[in-house]
């Protein structure tokens, strides 16, 4: 996954290399910043890719252990840019239906219209979407920013995950909630012309298979608290990258 910065214009530049190159230096994303956490949801998502690929893929006669597992490696391959390009077609659907633009709801798109379901029950208006903000050192892009109907004003994240294999259950990583953190964060420093500072986290998980299902995990921790923990990653990340804008 390539790295991203963001100049005080709005511009990301991908790669280290490329903002080291630049006077003065971009500042690191959040999603960059995060990176070097090896997150358990990743590392599950490629075991699981694996397994699929070496129970499906036949061993051929002629083939020697080291053809075996190239042609289970391709599989994999094809199987995760499958389920990814699957993941990425509904978070842009998504932030579509943020920007008020027509999106497929419905017979469709079903994982859509569980989420336009959820969205309406819970979501009073939307403030912003695909901002770019920046906090003390660091800038991103955040793709919801949101007043609840409870009034809160929350950041929220939508992700699709196949829960067939997991009894039903989502699973929420603590990534998650330090990338919102971080946003919320550079929010609160510089509020804006907005209904308050950011007071909620949420995660919202989309299943990518029948039955469609939405469930919301509202991080339970004040939003300063997360975001000191993403500052400490943040002075770690600089530290081993030699990285000082």
């Amino acid at each position: 996954m390539a790295s991203h910065f963001y100049a005080a214009s709005g511009e990301c530049i991908e790669g280290l290399r490329a903002a080291r190159k630049r006077n003065p230096l971009p500042l690191p994303s959040p999603t960059t910043v995060l990176s070097m956490i090896k997150g358990e949801g990743l590392i599950q998502y490629f075991k699981r890719q694996m397994w699929e690929a070496a129970v499906t893929t036949p061993r051929l006669p002629h083939w020697d252990d080291d053809a075996h597992y190239d042609a289970c490696t391709k599989s994999a391959e094809e199987h995760g840019k499958a389920a990814r390009d699957k993941g990425g077609d509904f978070h842009n659907a998504v932030q579509m239906f943020h920007a008020g633009k027509m999106v497929p709801i419905g017979e469709q798109n079903p994982m859509m219209a569980a989420y336009a379901d959820w969205y309406d029950r819970y979501v009073l208006k939307t403030i912003g979407t695909e901002m770019v903000c920046f906090g003390d050192g660091y800038g991103g892009r955040l793709d919801h920013l949101c007043q609840l109907k409870d009034g809160r004003v929350a950041i929220t994240d939508t992700k699709s995950q196949d829960i067939s294999n997991k009894g039903g259950r989502f699973n929420y990583y603590p990534e998650w909630v330090l990338q919102l953190a971080a946003y919320g964060g550079a929010i609160n420093r510089f509020p804006g012309p907005m209904e308050g500072q950011v007071d909620a986290l949420v995660s919202i998980c989309v299943s990518s298979k029948p039955p469609f299902v939405v469930e919301a995990f509202y991080w339970p921790k004040p939003v300063e608290y997360y975001h000191q923990l993403f500052m400490g990653l943040l002075a770690l990340w600089r530290e081993i990258n030699d990285y000082w804008p």
